[in-house]
């Protein structure tokens, strides 16, 4: 195994051929157990729609109709902690992947709630914190999962449940949404970011940042990641890591985490603020020149997209929009503050506070709880919600 200390900028990992799954081990250690049980193949169907899903910041996972009827809960059986631990799951056609802090990995049936497969990592009845802020999703048909406690990435077969190849990592620290590119996959490792081959799990650059990291998008010639701790946004190429460009803030802004998003060739993010307000930017994703930038009262929690749409909150219960075509900004001011993502169906937002499943009407503005939560207050923190249409 080729090793180099992590503290000295860029290097290299030498390539290895090898006909199996590639691993920093001969056999997996109790911490790194990896055990698999297939009920049946996962069978994707496309004509599954008109339901809302929600993952629960408490553990719980949840389907209704689109009159907030009840269909269906998913429970985890076999994790210590009744905890998502903020780990977002991956719908695909009537499919739920789904993980847990204890590490498992499920995927279920979206039309009734049972399982497909599910995989357990670590110790069989450890309760050590294996997965915590993941972002899941399917690429060239495998699950990409990293364990906090072990080290280990993780490489799944999406229909199966089996593992395809696993890689021992330098830090626990890898809370991002990996990044596609091509034939490779990239994975935040702080202060590290390494590639890998995507089907075979050779590993081949991996460079340190000397800081921690925000999630990393492309505009499919570079890799742009937000450095936490510099305030600032690099770009390198995705073949070499030999970085293109720097933008710097001009203001005391940081922790632009995962509210970043490439539109178009624009590179759109967020910020927080040590002040009385953060910033939103847009660049010239090719050079990393400045297009416009808006000023937003507050810290801003969350950053998407739909439908031409820039979206975002702030932790002062204001949700605001700006349109991606003229830069027009209009603001929301809401009686609960944002817990979630943000979903739109006909003409009306939901979102996911402590009190429950919030929708508001954008032409009367009218707000009201359609799903009280019922729990602990905490168990709505960072909660998931998907309308499947």
């Amino acid at each position: 195994m080729f090793f180099c200390n992590y503290l000295h900028g860029q290097f290299t990992i030498k390539s290895v051929n090898t006909d199996g799954p590639v691993t920093s081990s001969s056999m997996l250690s109790e911490e790194d157990w990896f055990h698999n049980t297939l009920n049946k193949k996962v069978t994707y169907d496309k004509t599954v729609k008109d339901l809302l899903i929600i993952n629960r910041g408490d553990g719980l996972l949840e389907s209704y109709d689109l009159k907030f009827k009840k269909q269906w809960t998913f429970k985890p059986f076999d994790t210590v902690r009744l905890n998502n631990g903020s780990n977002h799951f991956f719908y695909k056609d009537g499919t739920i992947f789904s993980a847990y802090m204890t590490g498992s990995i499920y995927a279920i049936n979206v039309k009734d709630g049972s399982l497909f497969w599910v995989s357990k990592v670590g110790a069989k009845n450890g309760a050590e914190n294996h997965f915590t802020s993941q972002s899941l999703a399917i690429t060239k048909g495998k699950l990409f999962l990293t364990s906090r406690t072990s080290r280990n990435l993780y490489v799944i077969n999406s229909s199966n449940g089996t593992l395809v190849w696993n890689y021992k990592l330098v830090s626990p620290h890898s809370y991002r949404p990996y990044l596609a590119v091509n034939d490779k996959i990239f994975i935040n490792n702080d202060p590290l970011i390494n590639s890998f081959e995507t089907e075979s799990g050779t590993p081949l650059i991996q460079k340190n940042f000397e800081s921690n990291l925000g999630k990393a998008v492309t505009n499919g010639k570079l890799i742009i990641v937000p450095v936490t701790r510099g305030d600032k946004i690099v770009s390198f190429l995705p073949d070499t890591f030999e970085e293109k460009w720097e933008f710097k803030f001009k203001d005391p802004y940081y922790n632009v985490g995962e509210k970043i998003f490439v539109n178009d060739n624009n590179v759109y993010f967020a910020t927080e603020s040590n002040s009385d307000n953060s910033g939103v930017y847009c660049l010239n994703a090719n050079d990393g020149s400045l297009l416009w930038e808006k000023t937003i009262k507050g810290d801003i929690e969350k950053l998407e997209k739909s439908n031409g749409t820039i979206y975002g909150y702030t932790s002062d219960k204001m949700i605001f929009s700006i349109t991606i075509k003229n830069g027009e900004l209009n603001k929301i001011q809401t009686k609960y503050q944002p817990l979630s993502n943000i979903e739109f169906h006909h003409k009306f937002i939901f979102y996911y506070a402590k009190e429950g499943l919030i929708r508001y009407q954008l032409e009367h503005k009218n707000e009201e709880i359609v799903i009280p939560h019922r729990g602990k207050e905490k168990g709505a923190d960072d909660t998931q919600i998907l309308f499947v249409k």
